[in-house]
């Protein structure tokens, strides 16, 4: 059984039954290897992490590594089987700051890996398959 880390709400967490997603349409999805914990993983869990940057329920996870297993339609195939790493932010790519390369500040909203959609500290994650940055076949995950 894979399972996964879900804080229900500051302090309160359990560990339960995970069930991978399906990749949509520009999606990966990606079976996870490792992943990190930092400080702003244990504000989640405190409760400090100010408010809209945090939604809960949540898995989280923000820093991982993994392997892709599967992708949606508009993805190569040849994605899958490869060692990855992902960016968290999920900015919009139209806006003008998305334009000016200022990603982290894209006007469309605030969502992020770990954060308002779900993390890494699972057997899997689904996410979109432009965030994810391909390693080297030799990478140690």
């Amino acid at each position: 059984m894979s399972s996964q880390v879900l804080v229900e709400a500051p302090g309160v967490h359990r560990v339960e039954a995970h069930t991978p997603r399906e990749p949509g349409p520009g999606e990966a999805l990606v079976a996870v290897h490792a992943v990190g914990i930092c400080g702003s993983d244990r504000e989640v869990y405190q409760g400090n992490r100010p408010e809209g940057y945090v939604r809960y329920p949540l898995v989280p996870g923000h820093e991982w590594s993994g392997t892709v297993t599967a992708v949606g339609a508009g993805v190569p195939g040849s994605l899958t089987g490869r060692k990855v790493v992902g960016e968290g932010f999920r900015n919009c790519q139209v806006c003008d700051r998305c334009h000016a390369g200022e990603t982290t500040l894209c006007t469309a909203g605030y969502e992020e890996t770990g954060f308002t959609r779900p993390g890494a500290m699972a057997a899997t994650l689904t996410l979109p398959a432009r965030l994810l940055h391909v390693l080297p076949d030799d990478a140690d995950l």
